[in-house]
């Protein structure tokens, strides 16, 4: 019987590591989004984050800042879809916007 009980306190343990570890993924997903991928890879050598909050370029709505996202998406040559577009867009809003309507 120990022999059972320790096979499943092994079971047990190696369950909750699985947990832990596994519960962990959304929120590394959640701080490193695809948008701040995009960003980082494809906007940020040319706009430090100083570019975002120049009073004289602020946006005001989350609209206008996927409308600017899309204007340098053609301007730099990027092919970007809506999906990456607004994925860029809501990453800029939380990160230096504040905007309200941000998701």
């Amino acid at each position: 019987m120990q022999v059972r009980s320790g096979s499943n306190m092994w079971t047990f343990f190696l369950g909750l590591c699985a947990a832990v570890l596994l519960g962990g993924a959304p929120a590394a997903a959640q701080e490193f989004s695809r948008g701040q991928g995009l960003y980082e890879n494809h906007c940020q050598s040319c706009h430090e984050s100083w570019v975002h909050t120049r009073d004289a370029r602020k946006v005001a709505t989350l609209n206008e800042l996927r409308r600017y996202v899309a204007s340098w998406n053609v301007h730099a040559g990027l092919g970007w879809g809506d999906e990456e577009i607004g994925d860029v867009a809501d990453y800029l809003a939380r990160t230096f916007y504040k905007l309200e309507d941000t998701p």
